[in-house]
C-alpha cells in the first residue's frame, strides 16, 4: 500500500511540508519521497517514516487542518 492507505501518516507529511515552518533539507526530501514512492517502495520507508514522526512531531493545529481538508470537512 501506498501513503494514501495510511492517513495519520499523510496527514503528518503534508502538514510538515505545506504548513509551519519549513522542513529541514533532509527530512523534506523524506517526505516527498513518502509521498512519490509507490505500493512496494513506501512500505520499505514507513517505518523510517514513523520514527521521524516521533522525532520532529507535527503541529497538532497542522495536523487538524490536513485532517479537515483531506476528509472535506
Amino acid at each position: 500500500m501506498n501513503i494514501q492507505f495510511y492517513p495519520a501518516e499523510l496527514d503528518y507529511v503534508n502538514a510538515k511540508l505545506k504548513r509551519g515552518p519549513r522542513a529541514g533539507s533532509f527530512l523534506a526530501g523524506f517526505l516527498q519521497c513518502c509521498l512519490d514512492a509507490d505500493f512496494q517502495n513506501y512500505e520499505l520507508l514507513r517505518s523510517a517514516l514513523q520514527v521521524l514522526m516521533e522525532k520532529y512531531p507535527a503541529d497538532p493545529d497542522d495536523l487538524a487542518a490536513e485532517r479537515e481538508e483531506r476528509v472535506g470537512g
